[in-house]
Parts: structure tokens; sequence; C-alpha cells
């Protein structure tokens, strides 16, 4: 019996390419260091969470050029590629496994199940889902708690309503998103003047110290205004690091802008 056994004891955990900066994350979390073939040429950005666990991996373009000579077993994705990168990778003998994007914590959840799956990692999925669900459960807010009133605002001019994970971050932090409270969804263009008639009681911001940016800050985001709002206004700053991917560490946001609403 130990015979017969220890050959399939011995059957690795299949190795992977993650092709964008939100599979990086992914993959460095889930995966065991010997199956990380290479990451994408954003993984180890200011706006990667898991930017120093990246530091020894090869980085590589999202090409078949680059991906086919290093005979992963699984390619793991959420847009690099491109819309035909399922077709075209799978043609070297990989499994293509493509990513969701998540407008809620559900949607998380399931892209940590997929991922997790795919690498044979299903214990480390199931643990960090657990962990996830632990850290969102101690931030319900009580009942009778009195919501306040928030608003998202980037540099670029636009705010987050309905179906986007800053507002399911809104919503676990147990404050009202004023946007997605007006009908609005998606990434509608900031109401400057709306915003200054009817101020927010706390103001959440994002990606206003990311080096790419700064070419967006000529926005309504800048307007003197508003600039003298954010001064009067108690103000959550997400580093870009925690909202520019749908991962376990939107939790991090979450927790984020409850403080903030905690402690104005």
């Amino acid at each position: 019996m130990l015979l017969f056994l220890s050959p399939l004891a011995a059957i690795a955990k299949p190795r992977a390419v993650s092709l964008d900066y939100c599979s990086d994350q992914y993959l460095l979390k889930l995966a065991d260091p010997s199956q990380i073939t290479a990451v994408s040429r954003g993984a180890d950005k200011d706006y990667s969470y898991m930017r120093e666990e990246a530091a020894p991996y090869k980085k590589i373009r999202p090409s078949l050029e680059e991906a086919a000579p290093l005979e992963p077993d699984i390619i793991l994705r959420q847009w690099g590629g491109g819309v035909e990168a399922e077709r075209n990778f799978s043609r070297f003998g990989a499994i293509v496994v493509s990513l969701s994007y998540p407008e809620d914590f559900d949607g998380v959840k399931e892209n940590i199940r997929i991922a997790a799956g795919a690498l044979d990692q299903p214990e480390k999925g199931a643990a960090l889902i657990a962990e996830m669900e632990r850290r969102l459960d101690a931030l319900k807010p009580p009942e009778t708690h009195a919501k306040t009133k928030a608003l998202y605002v980037t540099p670029g001019g636009v705010t987050a309503g309905a179906h986007t994970m800053i507002n399911a971050m809104m919503n676990a932090a147990g404050v009202i998103n004023i946007a997605a409270q007006a009908g609005q969804s998606y990434w509608p263009a900031l109401p400057a003047e709306a915003v200054l008639l009817d101020p927010p009681e706390l103001m959440i911001t994002g990606f206003f110290n990311a080096a790419d940016e700064r070419i967006n800050h000529w926005s309504a985001a800048r307007h003197p205004a508003l600039r003298k709002l954010f001064q009067k206004t108690p103000t959550v700053s997400l580093g870009s690091d925690i909202i520019s991917c749908a991962a376990w560490f939107s939790v991090d946001a979450a927790e984020a802008i409850a403080e903030g609403a905690a402690h104005p």
C-alpha cells in the first residue's frame, strides 16, 4: 500500500502564471512559492497589495510569446491577455482560469474558490474566506447605529454608485453611499454643485496618492470649493493597493471606512 501511495503523494501541485495585477494577488496569496512561475509586470507596483511578495518572481507581459516558453499548467487572469485569452493561451496545453469582476464580497469569495481550486489549494482558500467572514461580521453595526452619509471621490472626478466594490465596502462599514442612495450606479461623474449644496458627513478618497493618477488632478475633485470641503469634512483616504482590485483585502478598506465614521 505504501509503495502504491508514495508516487501519488509526490505529484506536484500545478505551476501557474498570472497575466494581470489583480490575478497576481490571488496567485501570490494562495499558491505555494514553488507553484509561481511568473506574475505580471504590475505585480510589484504601488497599486499591488502583494507587491513585496511579488519581488522574487519573473515578471512577464500578458502575451503568448512570454507565457508559453514557461510551460505553466495554469494561466490565471482577470483581464490580462485580452478577450481571446482563453482560446489563445490554451493552445499550448495550459488551463486558462478567468476570474470575475466582483461588485460585492460574495463575488470576492467566489474568485477565491476558483483560484484556490485551480491551484489545488482548497484549504488555503477556505481559510481566507473564513477570515474575511469573521472580519466582516465584526464590522456589522448595531441596528440603532445612525448611518453616516458618505461620498467617494477620485482624482478623475468620478464617484462610486451601486454595483461597485466601493459601494460594497461602504455597506460593510455601515455608512450610506450618497451616490447609490441617489440611484446612481457604477462610476458616475462627481456632481460638484450637488455636493456643495448637500455636503457629506464623511469623504472617502481613493488614488489621490497614486503616481498613475496625477494626470487627473485637473478634474472637479480639485475644485477650490471642494478642496475647502475636504478641509472641514472628516476624510478617509484609501490606499490604491487596497482598492485597485476586488479581493480579500477589500475588507481592509471597509474597516478603514468604519473607523473613520466612528471617529470623525
